[in-house]
């Protein structure tokens, strides 16, 4: 009579500790962050021959993110990039202000290239390129209510981002093409 007792009781205690660790497994997959990966489709182009030098899918996560903290004319800047691939990279020069109105996009090889994308609100969230092809994107901004920070860029259409290796005294070198649903994350 006791070794049945003993033995349903340690099937009680198998039980509930099948219970528990199911418990417990279940409660760290829901509260476990997912580094969640965002996409961005590129070409990247030689300028002055028309040859494409790469392309892909980028899938990366915020322990991607390359960030270029500094201070310009006193007032303080981040730059945040991804490398697409070969040293290419794509991101955003984010100025901390009241209210986003207009932003730029940038792209480079290395440190010293110049480029500068612009963008202005057109309607809420959606932002228009100032030159060349006029696409949209839509933002999402962080920090309000007392600063709006560019936090996402979502392509609606296929973009191109050219910069000038060297420099901004020399003549635009590259062109980036970032493809319509691509999305650059910098948080």
């Amino acid at each position: 009579m006791k070794i049945v007792k003993i033995s349903k009781y340690i099937a009680m205690l198998r039980n509930d500790c099948t219970i528990k660790l199911l418990i417990f497994i279940i409660t760290i997959f829901f509260t476990t962050p997912v580094l969640a990966q965002e996409v961005i489709k590129y070409e990247i182009y030689e300028k002055s021959t028309g040859n494409l030098i790469g392309n892909g899918v980028k899938k990366y996560s915020s322990n991607d993110i390359i960030f270029n903290p500094y201070v310009s004319r006193g007032r303080s800047v981040v730059e945040k990039f991804i490398e697409l691939e070969q040293g290419y990279k794509i991101g955003a020069r984010i100025f901390f202000e009241s209210k986003l109105t207009g932003f730029g996009l940038v792209a480079e090889l290395k440190e010293g290239d110049f480029s500068w994308e612009w963008y202005n609100q057109k309607n809420g969230d959606i932002f228009q390129k100032l030159q060349g092809k006029r696409g949209l994107v839509k933002v999402r901004v962080s920090g309000l209510p007392l600063q709006e920070i560019l936090e996402e860029v979502e392509f609606l259409n296929n973009a191109t981002l050219s910069f000038c290796l060297g420099g901004a005294e020399k003549p635009e070198s590259h062109d980036i093409i970032i493809k319509k649903g691509s999305v650059l994350k910098f948080d």
